[in-house]
């Protein structure tokens, strides 16, 4: 059950130390000490960085920080932020890319709206707006990929590839989420979706990466996404 209310104004002083904030990296040294740093005064709960065996110094410069640091055993990035979900302890969980490229006063927005709902969805396009980080083909594939699942599923989002939610912890007793993949990204608020639960979705820019590059390919990745929509139970 989707949730439309009036314009929401973040509220810098909301509480975030019941949240678990999970990170997911792979070779992000020049860009996860500045991601940090931006939130170091945000008094988060616990803060999960899930590794993906880097060959860089992410896991030395994360030591350097207040986080727990693993290094996943799943497979995939869905496999990885799954594990993370599974260890994480606070009422809220949260996720967001190590590479800077996520704005993280939207944090303290989401918060501050979700005690009444069970989710909170982020997108980059909600009322028009557009990703600076975009190329043709990634807005074009996005489109069609929020289309599909909005006729698949009738799940009212407009941003099914940016994975930047917030949710309470009870929503895992009634949602089962299996990707190991990206298709995670879409999978979440269909799940959401299909249970009845509560959710809305906001505004957040994607800015551009603090350093280094993506670590999707848009064909590869594409394919298994859509592989995966028509995997997931209407």
């Amino acid at each position: 059950m989707q949730i439309w209310g009036s314009k929401i104004m973040t509220n810098q002083n909301t509480e975030l130390n019941d949240v678990s904030l999970i990170i997911a990296t792979y070779n992000e040294e020049e860009s996860l000490g500045y991601v940090l740093d931006e939130i170091q005064d945000f008094n988060i709960g616990e803060i999960i960085i899930v590794d993906k065996n880097s060959t860089d110094n992410t896991k030395n410069i994360a030591e350097n920080y207040d986080v727990r640091f693993i290094t996943q055993s799943q497979e995939g990035w869905g496999g990885a932020v799954k594990e993370a979900i599974e260890l994480s302890s606070k009422e809220y969980i949260t996720y967001m890319d190590g590479d800077g490229s996520y704005n993280p006063e939207a944090l303290h927005e989401m918060k501050s709206i979700i005690k009444d709902l069970d989710a909170v969805f982020c997108s980059r396009y909600k009322g028009g707006a557009k990703s600076p980080d975009d190329t043709f083909i990634r807005a074009l594939g996005n489109k069609f990929f929020t289309g599909l699942v909005r006729f698949r599923f009738g799940c009212n989002i407009t941003d099914s590839l940016f994975f930047y939610p917030m949710f309470k912890r009870d929503i895992l007793n009634f949602i089962d989420l299996q990707s190991d993949d990206f298709t995670l990204c879409l999978e979440l608020p269909v799940q959401v979706h299909q249970r009845k639960l509560r959710y809305t979705e906001i505004l957040s820019e994607e800015r551009e990466r603090y350093a280094g590059k993506t670590k999707v390919n848009a064909l590869i990745d594409g394919l298994k996404i859509l592989r995966g929509i028509f995997s997931i139970k209407r």
